[in-house]
C-alpha cells in the first residue's frame, strides 16, 4: 500500500515540479524518512499501548490521511509554488507536506502488528520475518497494480481515495474477525463521513478552454484553448501549440528553425524524428516535402492519440509513427537517415539518455554520408543557466566535427544569458561561413523549395562567437548530470 501510494504521489507532484530526479528524490527521501519515524513511534506505541483498538485506530487515522492528500493537495501545491522554494527545495517541501505524516502512521503498523502477534520472546524473529515478508509482498503487490494498470484506468485522486478506502476497510474487517465491533464500527463511519464529504465536494472545474486531461504513466497530458491557440502540455510543461483558424501558422517560433537542417542537405528523403508532441514539426515537414519520408519516435502513445485527435497530425503512407523510447527505436533501426530531428528536451527535465555522447554517436551512425542532426535545447548560450545547453554542446561536438548553432529569435533578443530555445545543427560536412550558410538558406527556399518564410531569417540567426566549454563535461552514459546543469550556479 505505501509504496503505491509513493508511485501515485509523482503523479500529484508533477503538473507542478515536473518530473526531475529531484522530484523522485524528494518522493524517495520523504518516505524514508517517514517510515524511519514510524517504526520508532509505533514501536513505543505499542509497547505502551498494546491494544487491538489502538492497532485498528492506526488504519483508521492512515487511512483517513491518505484519503484527504487528494482535497489537501492544490492548495498545498498552489502555495509551495508561488514561493518558488526552486527545483530541489520546491518538490522536497511539497512531499513532506503531503505525505510525510500518512507515511509515517502507516509505518506504525508494522512494529505494532509484531508487538501482538508476539507470544514469547522464542518466536519473536518467525513473527517479525513473517509480518515483513507479508508486507514486502504487499508492496510489490500495490506497487505494480499502481503502476501498470491503475495509472491507465482512474485519475489520480480516485487512486488515492480507493487507497484510503482499502486501509479503513481493512480496520472494519480485521475488527469483525476480531469481534472487536467498536474499531470496526468507528472504521465504518469515518469511511462513510470521508467518501460523503469527498462527494459533496465540489468537483474542481474543468479551466477555461480545457479539452482533454488525462495522467498517463509518463506525463499528464493537458490540451487547452486560448485565445483562438490550442496548446499541449505535459505535466508542467508546454510542448506544442496550433492556431485554430491558421493551422500552417508558426506559434512557437522554434518550429521554424528546426527546418534549418533542410538547408545543409536539401536533397533529403529519409527523416527521423524523436519525439512527437503535438506533431507541428512532423506535421510541417509532411506538409511541405513530399518527396520525405519521416520515422517519428514517440514513448507515450497517449501522446501520439492526442495528436492525432486535437492537433491533425497527418496519417499517410510517408509518416510512420512508432511509440518507442526514441533512442531504443533508433539503435533497432537497419535504416540511415538524412536527417535526424531530436525534440525530447524540456525546460528542466531531459531525458539524459538523449543527450550523451554515446546518444551521438549512435545518431552519427544512422546518418547518411553528409547526414544532417537538428536538436532542440532550450537553455542560455552563457551565463548562470547556460550549463546543461553548453554541455550537450561540447558532447555534440565531441561526435560531429561541424557544430552550427541557432539562437532562437537572436536578432531581436540577443542577450547570451537569456534562457531561449537553441537549435544546435550538427553534420559530418566541413564547416562553412556565415555567408555560405546564408546562401544555402536562400537557395533552400526554391529548391527544391523550403516553403516557410522565415528560414532566411532563422539562418541569420547563427551564432558567431565560441561557446565556452571549459568548465562543463562531455556527458556520456557513465555521467550526465543533467539535472545539476539545469541548476547551474
Amino acid at each position: 500500500m505505501l509504496l503505491a501510494l509513493e508511485i501515485i504521489a509523482s503523479r500529484i507532484i508533477a503538473p507542478v515540479f515536473g518530473n526531475s530526479i529531484y522530484v523522485w528524490g524528494s518522493l524517495i527521501g520523504v518516505f524514508l524518512a517517514a517510515l524511519a519515524a514510524g517504526y520508532v513511534a509505533g514501536g513505543r506505541a505499542a509497547d505502551r499501548w498494546p491494544s487491538p483498538m489502538v492497532f485498528a485506530g492506526l488504519f483508521v487515522l492512515a487511512g483517513g490521511l491518505v484519503f484527504l492528500i487528494p482535497l489537501a493537495a492544490p492548495g498545498v501545491l498552489s502555495s509551495l509554488s508561488a514561493v518558488q522554494l526552486g527545483a530541489r527545495a520546491g518538490p522536497l517541501a511539497a512531499s513532506a507536506a503531503l505525505f510525510f505524516l500518512p507515511a509515517a502512521v502507516m509505518g506504525m503498523v508494522s512494529p505494532f502488528a509484531i508487538r501482538l502477534r508476539t507470544r514469547t520472546v522464542a518466536t519473536i524473529g518467525n513473527v517479525a520475518g513473517a509480518l515483513y515478508a507479508f508486507s514486502t509482498l504487499g508492496s510489490i503487490a500495490g506497487t505494480l497494480l499502481a503502476s501498470f494498470i491503475l495509472l491507465t484506468l482512474w485519475p489520480v485522486p480516485t487512486i488515492v481515495h480507493a487507497l484510503g478506502v482499502a486501509l479503513l476497510v481493512s480496520a472494519v474487517l480485521w475488527g469483525l474477525t476480531r469481534r472487536q465491533l467498536l474499531p470496526a464500527g468507528a472504521a465504518a463511519t469515518v469511511t462513510v463521513l470521508l467518501v460523503g464529504i469527498a462527494g459533496l465536494r465540489a468537483p474542481p472545474g474543468a479551466g477555461e478552454g480545457l479539452q482533454y486531461e488525462r495522467d498517463t504513466v509518463y506525463h499528464r497530458i493537458t490540451v487547452s484553448d486560448e485565445g483562438g491557440v490550442r496548446f499541449l502540455k505535459l505535466d508542467n510543461y508546454w510542448q506544442s501549440a496550433l492556431d485554430l483558424s491558421n493551422p500552417r501558422r508558426t506559434v512557437f517560433a522554434y518550429t521554424d528553425y528546426m527546418h534549418l537542417p533542410v538547408i545543409l542537405r536539401p536533397d533529403a528523403r529519409r527523416v527521423l524524428m524523436i519525439g512527437l508532441g503535438g506533431a507541428t514539426v512532423p506535421a510541417r515537414y509532411y506538409q511541405d516535402y513530399p518527396q520525405m519520408h519521416l520515422d517519428v519516435a514517440e514513448l507515450d502513445p497517449r501522446v501520439v492519440e492526442v495528436a492525432r485527435r486535437y492537433f491533425h497530425a497527418p496519417q499517410g503512407d510517408r509518416l510512420r509513427v512508432t511509440t518507442e523510447d526514441g533512442r531504443l527505436f533508433m539503435t533497432r533501426s537497419a535504416d540511415r537517415y538524412d536527417i535526424i530531428l531530436l525534440d525530447a528536451y524540456l525546460i528542466d527535465s531531459i531525458p539524459f539518455h538523449l543527450a550523451t555522447r554515446e546518444f551521438f554517436a549512435a545518431a552519427r551512425a544512422h546518418l547518411a554520408p553528409g547526414g544532417v542532426l537538428g536538436s532542440n535545447v532550450i537553455g542560455a548560450l552563457a551565463g548562470p543557466r547556460s550549463g546543461l545547453f553548453r554541455a550537450i554542446y561540447k558532447t555534440v561536438a565531441s561526435v560531429f566535427p561541424t557544430v552550427y548553432v541557432f539562437p532562437v529569435d537572436w536578432d531581436r533578443f540577443g542577450s547570451p544569458v537569456a534562457l531561449r530555445n537553441i537549435i544546435l545543427v550538427a553534420t559530418d560536412q566541413p564547416p562553412q561561413p556565415r555567408d555560405a550558410v546564408l546562401r544555402a538558406a536562400a537557395r533552400a527556399r526554391t529548391n527544391p523549395g523550403v516553403t516557410l518564410p522565415q528560414v532566411e531569417e532563422s539562418a541569420r540567426d547563427l551564432y558567431p562567437d565560441p561557446i565556452g566549454t571549459r568548465d562543463v563535461p562531455v556527458l556520456t552514459d557513465d555521467f550526465a548530470p543533467v539535472e545539476t546543469l539545469l541548476q547551474w550556479r
